[in-house]
């Protein structure tokens, strides 16, 4: 016959036991949901298809995992959930943390900055960035969103998109500072009216991307000479494959063509920077038709060679994390200064 003590006691136990199997739950349950997060953050900076999870990455831990810890422990990635779908969430909800976390400490800086701009991508998709300069403990931060514009990419439409985000964010126009927006003029504008005390700046980073828009006629006429031959060669696979064989041959720095499109701020450059390999290229091949735009203004080509090289150069010295206005002063001064010297010199001859 048992006491009452002794039931008391089982009693007891069973409870402990509870807790204990309950506790153990809970940490596997909250060290695979930690596991998932940060899988999918992975897969998200590295710009993977979300398949990739269940195709390679789970499969190669548990491979990992057998090696070196024995088949038990190999079996504990089977209860992390990897599917297309939930990896899409998993990223959404970051995503969605990321940018409360955003706006969350732009209220709490006393003033920020907004740059925009629009792209288009390969699949015509129009989409407009948005980026949010700000101190944060002393140090600066930025972007803000993305979003899709639907239908067209006038100011008033951006102006609505980056205005719907601010009302429903609860963010104050009044504390922005909007700087140049690509190409759409009435932007500033359209902020202007909605808050008039509102400072605004040019963005004058990529300015010199522009000189190929304004060249004097001839050499306008001679680049886009250059640039047609190039994409004529590059829309072929049999003449890009035989303009890689020809430079890797001849010991080129160069064995690829670029195609010339008007958005990268680089492309002029990098296409008239391969006009020796590709004249070289045509006179192999008897492509006269094309190679007389290279013969007839080899002095001209090779000035366009250097101005756009030197352009290149200066912005990408602009570029960089942690580059600020004080630094980009310095380096478009010197800029400036060795302009002069070769004004000097070729005045000089």
């Amino acid at each position: 016959q048992k006491d009452e003590d002794y039931f008391e006691r089982q009693l007891s136990g069973l409870k402990w036991q509870r807790l204990d199997s309950t506790s153990a739950f809970y940490n596997k349950t909250s060290n695979a949901v930690c596991t998932f997060y940060v899988v999918a953050y992975k897969v998200a900076q590295a710009k993977k298809p979300h398949t990739i999870v269940e195709q390679l990455v789970l499969p190669c831990a548990k491979e990992m995992v057998r090696l070196v810890l024995g088949e038990e422990t190999a079996k504990k990635p089977n209860d992390i959930s990897v599917s297309n779908d939930t990896v899409s969430r998993w990223i959404n909800e970051i995503s969605q943390n990321i940018s409360e976390q955003v706006v969350a400490e732009i209220k709490k800086s006393p003033l920020f900055a907004i740059q925009m701009d629009e792209s288009t991508n390969v699949s015509l998709c129009s989409q407009l960035l948005v980026f949010a300069r700000y101190m944060v403990e002393g140090d600066f931060k930025d972007f803000l969103f993305c979003k899709t514009l639907d239908t067209t990419t006038k100011a008033q439409y951006v102006m609505e998109i980056v205005n719907d985000f601010f009302d429903v964010h609860g963010l104050d126009w009044h504390h922005c500072a909007p700087a140049m927006l690509g190409s759409r003029l009435g932007f500033q504008m359209l902020v202007k009216q909605h808050t008039p005390m509102v400072t605004r700046d040019h963005c004058f980073i990529h300015s010199e991307a522009l000189v190929s828009k304004t060249l004097p006629d001839q050499l306008n006429a001679i680049f886009k000479g250059l640039v047609k031959v190039v994409n004529r060669i590059k829309s072929s696979a049999l003449n890009t494959r035989l303009f890689k064989k020809f430079c890797l041959n001849m010991g080129s720095d160069f064995d690829v063509l670029l195609f010339y499109v008007s958005v990268p701020w680089l492309s002029a450059g990098n296409v008239v920077n391969r006009g020796e390999e590709l004249d070289l290229f045509l006179q192999d091949q008897g492509k006269k038709e094309f190679q007389n735009v290279l013969t007839q203004s080899n002095l001209e080509i090779a000035y366009l060679v250097d101005i756009f090289g030197i352009l290149n150069k200066l912005n990408l010295q602009l570029q960089g994390e942690g580059e600020k206005l004080f630094s980009h002063q310095s380096i478009i001064k010197a800029f400036l200064d060795k302009l002069e010297l070769w004004i000097v010199r070729v005045e000089g001859n």
